[in-house]
This record gives C-alpha cells, structure tokens and sequence, in this order.
C-alpha cells in the first residue's frame, strides 16, 4: 500500500471481471459457430462434405446480409422472428448486376447462399455461386461453349423416385420429385438444335458436362435465360435459384439509334417461395416408401432451425407445431438480382432499356407502378420485346407487365420530376405474385396472391439537358425469316392440330388427344411432323397452364379478350390471362428432333406435364414461303437495315 499500487482485492476483483468478459466471448463464439452452419455445404447429400467451390461472394458486405446471426433472438417465436426481421432489413441498397461473361463459360453448380431479410437469415440453395448466375452474352451466328460442372455432393438419383406409372401426373405428388444433386442444362429460349441443348443429359455429382451450342447466324437478338432442366429435379433447382440471363447481342444497326443507345439494365427476378421449396426439399431427400434418405442441409435457415416440411402429409412446421402459411414472412418474396427492394438510379427524362426475365415454382407475377408517392416522379413505360422477340409493332405503351416462369419482357422506361418536384424524386414498382391456376375444366380461378414492393425507382438529375425530349418514336426491326409474320399464311389441312393442357388428373399434355404423362424414360412422341412447314395449334387449358415449346418460338394469330397477350406477339411460354384458349403458328424451322412442350408451372413438370413432337425431314429445312409474308426477312447474317420500298410511279 506505501508504494501506490492497486490493493489486493482490487487486483482480484478485475482478474474476475476479466474471466468472466473471455467467458462470455467464448460462449459468444459457440453460439455463433452454432448458429451459422458451415459456409462449405455441399447441398442435399447423406454428409455435410465441403464444397470444391468457396463460398460465394454474393453480396459486397457482411451488412447487405441484413444482420443474419441475432443470437439474441434465437429462441423467440418465429412470427416474433420474422416481423423483428423485416423492421431491421435494409432495403432500396442500389441494385447490383450479375457478373457478365462470354463463351466458353463454366458454371459450378454448388451449394448458393441467398439471403431472406424480410423473414431474416438466409437459407442454402442450389445455384451457380450467386442468384442470379452470371449474365451470358453471346452474337448470332457464335459457337457458345457452356461446361457444367457438378460440385454438389452425393445424393439419391432416380432411384429414390419410387413411383409407378398410375401415380404420374397428379399435383403435389412427393414420388415424382428426386435426384435434386443430378443435374443439366437448358438454354430457355434460343432457337438452337435440341440435340445440342438436350434435357437427356443427365450430370451427376462429381461431374462435368460440355454444352456446345451452333448459334445460328439469323438468330433474332433478344432476352433468354438458362437453367437445369433435369425431370423430376426442375422445380427445386430451377425454382429454387439455379438460373441466369442469356442476351444475344443486337447487331450494330439493328435496331433505331435511339433505342440502340438506351443504357439497359439486366433485372433477373426470382420468386423465393420458402414453404414450397421446403416441401421439395423434404420430397426429393425421401419417399413415403423409403423414409428419410439424407439429412436436409438445403433450404435451412439458421434463425429457424426447428422448421421442418413434412414428406408424408406436407404439413410446414416448427417443434411438431403446425405453421400457418399466411404468417406474415411465409409469403412469397420477389428479388431482383438476389436483392430485396433494391434501389435503381434513373436520370431524368433518359430512357432505359429494362430486361426483365423471371423464374419460379409455380406462381405468374404482374409488375406494376405503384400507388401515389410524396415527391413523386412520373414514369412511363414501353414494352419492346416478349420472350426475346421484338413486337412487329414497337413500342407499345403498358401500365402492367404479366410474367410467367420463364417469360421475358424487354421494356424501356422514362422518368421526369416535375415542377413542384425536387431531385431526387421517385417512384417504385410492385409486384403481385399469383397462384394460378385452379379450377375445374376451363375456368382457371387465382386463389391468393402476394403483393410487395419490387424496385424503387430513385430519379436524379441529368448528366446533359437536351434541347427538346422527342417522344418514342414507332418502329419495327428486319426480321429473320423463321420469324415472318404469319398471320396471314395460309396452313394446309393436315399440319392443324389441337393442344390440350387439362386440369384434371392425369394432367398430361395431349397433342390432338395423344399423350402420355412422362416418367423416367421419355414416353413415345406425341405427333410427328416435318421440318420447313407451318403448324397451327389451337391450345385450350392455356389458361392455368403456360405453355413452354422447345426449340421454335410460336405466334398468336388469334386471342380474345386478353390484356397483355395480342395477335401479332411471339412467345415461347404463355400463360393467359383473360382467355382461355389461343390459336397460334409455328415455322419449324431448320431443326429435326424431339422439340419438347411442357406445362412451365415446374412442378407440373416434374409430375409429368411434358411431351415432345417429333420433327422429321432433312435437317437445316426451311419455310420457303417466308419470303412471300415478308419480302425483307433474312436467312444467314443480318444484312443492314429495311429498305424502303419505292412508291409505284403513275402515269
């Protein structure tokens, strides 16, 4: 004590404050390790083995991940959980676009992270290391080399789908779905040979898979996407996050200089249906024959490792507890590029080129302007393309976008603040994602929808202030001649045919009322047609079933009453909205094989909502008429802008 320094018990009371403080950290740190499983999962096996891949970088900062680990919320109720959640997420962060690559690509598919602020945390998915993959670009007339490489880890294949022929197309049927570690690839929406992209190959884990694609040189540009494609695997892997934006480039001159120079934007969305996904998990991991064959390590959220799908009675639970599916957080949430909410930056008065392309389970979404803002911009919006096709007729004004799995939608946008405005000023874009379709026979009733805010649009000032804002002008770009305008062919008798998609079980799409549901192997075709000729289908269950064709694109020639589906519009996945049938053509152009048709509610799929029509004749046959619809259309590269037509002279 005489020569100052701290007494005795002073010294040991701060040693135990001291152990004490390192207890609580390490305590800390199990609960953390606890908590957070291994960012090294190998998705779906009988063992959590490390992933060959890292960990994804998906997002720029811990932060973005909106908080994941609440060690201090872990043991609250889930509702309690989810609505803490949503009140600390972070949102309207400026949108991010997926990495841009060129051929040759390689894809891991692996274990993905894609996190859920509205509910919290994140789950474990299967993707191509971010949600969305990469963007792919490539040019008409290109080779696209794609390798696929399986990095997942050991799991069940076909094997565990222990069914028989008599269970196959019922909805919701747990011994349809399996080998969600196997895998393939198809390119949705490129008119290429379905030798090359082919749903027959099947990529098991540990493997590698060389796709080579032959771009052909007349090939439309426009907005496509991939994804796997393996039956039975579908829906949890390309519902579940699996999928990636594919552009073919726009020739230089191709297309009006004013919309060539639209900066544009990639906007991949990506309906997260957590309980659904779950309920594939838990599916294709076991059958009620076989019981449980591996532990679930995809779709499981830290905060909530209690929650469980059912593989017996579907039920969604947390402690053997029944959860109610409408709880606030279970809804179906829409993220753009693997954000949710995220921010864009428009400059005023600039239009944008937006191309939008969406995936999921089941659901269609509509995407729409929201309701009035304080400060609010006005925006106005152009649709340019479906399915990677531009319109005959371009563009054309909408207030609502309607997007099935699958479909594209190229749409330029314009905002401007006005006088009593102030920079920056905004708007914001909703969403409503819709259970389509129920019912009985051809009446198709929407059960329930989600509706939530998809995209906030923040308005600046200009970079260059143009004497005058022209408005958008029409226009119409050459067309390739697999692409003729077709309303007015005349289709001989014998290639008129009907397409059936019925609600009621066995659900198997019929080809003038041939057709089987599709197990493990390819049943035999549906119908057998020639290439280098036009078909006319009349499709009738259309209405609560999109209709997905393979290889040839197909265009309305005759609708009614519906208001985002016309004549005149091209599509390779459609889903009506107020009609309940549809007439279209298709040029089978160029390409013999199994061209492949499908319901694109996955699931339906994966029961066994698919087909294929047989394309018979010489390989690289075309429609030798195309010239008589349109006397401008081209058959190899594009060859420059129409030409004007010179005015008839008069004596």
């Amino acid at each position: 004590g005489e020569r100052g320094g701290p007494p005795l018990p002073l010294l040991r009371g701060m040693v135990r404050v001291v152990a004490f403080l390192a207890a609580v950290g390490l305590l800390a740190a199990a609960l953390l390790l606890t908590v957070v499983p291994s960012a090294r999962l190998r998705g779906g096996g009988a063992t959590d083995d490390v992933n060959k891949g890292s960990e994804p970088a998906q997002l720029d900062d811990l932060d973005a991940l909106q908080e994941e680990v609440w060690i201090p919320f872990v043991n609250l109720p889930s509702e309690t959980k989810m609505k803490k959640a949503r009140e600390k997420a972070k949102t309207h962060q400026l949108l991010r676009e997926p990495e841009v690559l060129r051929g040759p690509v390689t894809l891991s598919f692996q274990a993905t992270k894609i996190p859920t602020p509205w509910m919290g945390g994140y789950f474990w998915t299967r993707g191509y290391g971010s949600i969305p993959g990469p963007t792919i670009r490539v040019k008409p007339g290109e080779t696209l080399e794609i390798r696929i490489k399986n990095d997942l880890g050991p799991g069940p294949g076909y094997e565990a789908c222990n069914f028989n022929e008599s269970q196959l197309g019922f909805f919701m049927n747990p011994a349809t779905i399996c080998a969600l570690n196997h895998t393939n690839l198809h390119t949705h929406g490129l008119h290429v040979s379905p030798g090359e992209d082919s749903i027959f190959a099947h990529i098991k884990p540990g493997e590698e898979y060389v796709m080579t694609l032959k771009i052909p040189n007349d090939h439309m540009p426009g907005t496509h996407w991939y994804h796997p494609h393996l039956h039975h695997a579908t829906a949890a892997q390309a519902g579940g996050g699996a999928h990636g934006t594919i552009i073919v480039d726009d020739p230089p001159g191709y297309l009006p200089k004013f919309v060539e120079d639209m900066p544009e934007k990639v906007m991949f969305i990506s309906l997260v249906n957590v309980p659904k996904a779950m309920r594939l998990e838990s599916w294709g991991l076991g059958t009620i024959e076989k019981g449980k064959l591996a532990n679930q390590t995809m779709w499981k959220n830290p905060l909530y490792p209690e929650w469980e799908s059912d593989p017996v009675n579907g039920i969604f639970s947390e402690h053997g507890q029944s959860l109610g599916l409408n709880m606030p957080g279970l809804e179906p949430q829409a993220v753009v590029n693997g954000q949710w909410r995220p921010k864009v930056q428009l400059e005023d008065g600039v239009w944008y080129r937006l191309r939008f392309t969406f995936a999921a389970i089941e659901q269609r979404l509509e995407i729409f302007t929201a309701g009035s803002l304080s400060n609010a911009a006005f925006c106005e919006y152009q649709l340019l393309a479906k399915d990677g096709i531009y319109l005959h007729d371009a563009p054309r004004p909408v207030d609502r976008v309607y997007l099935v799995s699958g479909s594209r939608a190229d749409v330029a946008v314009r905002c401007t603040c006005g006088f009593a405005t102030w920079y920056p000023c905004t708007a914001k874009l909703d969403f409503a994602a819709l259970w389509q379709p129920m019912g009985l026979g051809r009446h198709a009733v929407t059960m329930e929808s989600t509706t939530d805010e998809l995209l906030h649009i923040e308005v600046v000032r200009p970079s260059y202030i143009p004497a005058w804002r022209p408005p958008m002008q029409k226009f119409s770009v050459r067309r390739p001649c697999y692409l003729a305008d077709l309303r007015n062919t005349q289709v001989m008798e014998r290639n008129r045919h009907a397409i059936d998609m019925p609600m009621l079980y066995p659900m198997a799409i019929k080809f003038d009322g041939k057709g089987h549901v599709w197990g493990h192997k390819a049943p035999s075709p549906m119908g057998t047609i020639k290439v280098g000729e036009v078909q006319e289908w009349t499709i009738s269950g259309i209405r609560f079933h999109p209709f997905h064709l393979h290889v040839n694109p197909y265009q309305i020639v005759e609708i009614w009453n519906d208001p985002y589906y016309m004549a005149g519009d091209w599509h390779d996945t459609m889903l009506l909205v107020g009609s309940a049938e549809a007439k279209v053509r298709v040029n089978i152009d160029k390409f013999t094989g199994k061209m492949i048709a499908h319901c694109h509610i996955l699931e339906h799929e994966d029961n066994g909502m698919m087909g294929y029509i047989q394309v018979e004749g010489v390989e690289g046959g075309t429609w030798s008429n195309a010239w008589l619809e349109d006397n401008q259309c081209y058959t190899d590269r594009f060859p420059g802008p129409p030409v004007a037509e010179t005015p008839p002279m008069w004596r």
